[in-house]
Parts: structure tokens; sequence; C-alpha cells
């Protein structure tokens, strides 16, 4: 079955799924065209050695026909001229013409019936044909938007699939953060063991703290002296 019987086969949504599996659509339906028209014409010829045929035989079948009704003429002049034997020789030929026009008769209206569903096939055809070449431009945008939608769902999948970027940059991303955590420890570590003593850094710390009692207590002490 051509791509053009399958195409009109099974429809114009069944049409989309004839062409995806087309390497190039628009050059393999322009080869549809071209074979269609090319079987419509064929098919044109045959009618027409058909039709040839079906004149023939009404040719024929008018011919024997006059050929009865003429030994029929013939016949009724024998009689008249009182020759009832030459009437009765006359009689049946003019029989024999009319049995044999009744044959083609019947193989004439048989042809005649072949002829016009033949035409009506070709008529269907060339009206597929014609519907076909008006629809083409859509057809193929519609198999274009399909094949566009096909990629980008194909292309979504694959992103969708692919996590290995994602992971990658989740790992340095961890190690960053990780190395930027060691190296606050590392300071803090520094900072707690820097070989001075811990005591004084304990007292140093309290400095700022404890001075002004210091002073309140230095005080006291001065007026308690003064006052011995």
């Amino acid at each position: 079955m051509s791509i053009f019987s399958r195409i009109f086969k099974v429809g114009q949504a069944g049409a989309n799924k004839v062409l995806d599996k087309i390497e190039n659509p628009e050059l393999m339906l322009d080869q549809a065209i071209r074979d269609k028209d090319t079987q419509i014409r064929e098919a044109k010829q045959s009618i027409m050695q058909c039709i040839a045929t079906e004149r023939k035989t009404k040719a024929l079948l008018e011919k024997e026909r006059n050929q009865a009704s003429e030994w029929e003429v013939k016949a009724e002049a024998a009689l008249r001229a009182s020759k009832e034997d030459l009437a009765a020789k006359a009689l049946a030929r003019s029989t024999e013409h009319e049995t044999k026009a009744n044959e083609l008769q019947v193989n004439w209206e048989s042809q005649r019936t072949q002829v016009d569903e033949l035409k009506s096939v070709v008529w269907k055809m060339d009206d597929e044909l014609a519907e076909f070449k008006r629809n083409k431009d859509f057809i193929l945008a519609q198999s274009k938007a399909a094949e566009v939608k096909k990629k980008m769902y194909e292309a979504k999948a694959r992103i969708t699939k692919n996590t290995g970027p994602d992971d990658l940059m989740a790992r340095i991303k961890e190690k960053a953060e990780r190395k930027s955590f060691e190296a606050d420890a590392a300071m803090e570590m520094a900072e707690s063991f820097d070989g001075s003593d811990s005591l004084e850094k304990e007292f140093d710390g309290l400095e700022g703290v404890s001075s002004v009692g210091v002073q309140d207590k230095m005080a006291a002490l001065k007026a308690r002296v003064a006052s011995s």
C-alpha cells in the first residue's frame, strides 16, 4: 500500500503517525502526489480502453438490430410476392440477428455499468488528490509541530534524568562550606592555644570589668589608713 493510500486510509489524525516515521515528510508527500497523479492517469487510460470496447459492442448491437429489421422487411416483401419459402428463410435470418442483438445487449449493459463504476472510482481519486493537495501544507505543519513537541519533551526528560551536574555542584558547595567551618575551627584553636599563661589570660579578660571596683577598694583603703 502506498503512503498516499495509507494517509487517506487512516485519516488526517493518523497521517501524523505515518509522517513521524518519514525522514523527510515534504519530499515524500510530493512523491506521493506524483504517484497518485500517475495512478489516476493510468486509470483514465484503462477506462478509455473500456469505453472503446463498450462503444464497439454498442455498434455491433445496433448493426445486428438493423440487420434483423432489414431481413424482416425482406421477409415481408417475399410474402407479398407469394414466396413463402423465401419469406421463411428471411425471417430465420432476422431471428438469428435478433438473437445476437439480445446477447450483445446484455454484454453492452454490463460494460456500460462497469465503465460508470470505474469513472466513479477515478472521480473519487481525483477528489482525494485535490483535497490532499489543499491540506498538504496543513498536514506538514502539524507534523513539524508534533516533531518539535516531541523533541521538547525528550529534552525535558534528558534534563530531568541527568542530575550529574546538580549533584556535582551540591558536593562542591558542601565541600566549600566544610572547608569554611574547618578554617573557623582552626582559627579558634589557634587563639585558644597560643602558648601564653591561661590564668593571666583569664585576668586580662576581667580587667576591663573589674577596674571600677579596684579603684573603689583603693579609695576605701587610703581612707582607712589616714584615719588610723
